[in-house]
């Protein structure tokens, strides 16, 4: 889960990303694909996409309830800084996530639970 800061007047790490499918290729050091999650704030919760390679860019997908509107943050939420933290975000993600591999780090050989929990150890090379 990734913790961001989009709203103005309100406490740090107020929404979160938290991933749920990762579909990346990784290629000299580079990764292209999309990242999706849920992208929520405790009471709302809707879809969000990191696509990053070529064209990087983050979507929040919209979600219709049953009355026909649709479902969306709270006014405080600044979508636009949204998109740009959850870009920024997953990219620093993968890229830490790859230094470590590429650096055969000791951390990552010693602790299998970061191993098993690191989205990039799952990734096709």
């Amino acid at each position: 889960m990734i913790w961001l800061s989009p709203a103005s007047g309100t406490k740090e790490c107020s929404i979160y990303f938290d991933i749920r499918d990762i579909d990346l290729q990784i290629s000299a050091g580079r990764s292209a694909g999309v990242v999706r999650g849920l992208v929520g704030d405790g009471s709302c919760e809707l879809w969000g996409e990191v696509f990053l390679g070529h064209r990087e860019f983050a979507q929040i997908l919209p979600v219709w309830t049953e009355s026909g509107t649709i479902e969306s943050f709270p006014d405080e939420v600044d979508e636009a800084l949204l998109l740009q933290e959850m870009l920024s975000a997953v990219k620093n993600l993968f890229h830490r996530a790859s230094s470590i591999r590429e650096n055969n780090s000791p951390y990552l050989q010693q602790n299998s639970e970061f191993s098993a929990h690191c989205p990039n150890h799952h990734l096709a090379a």
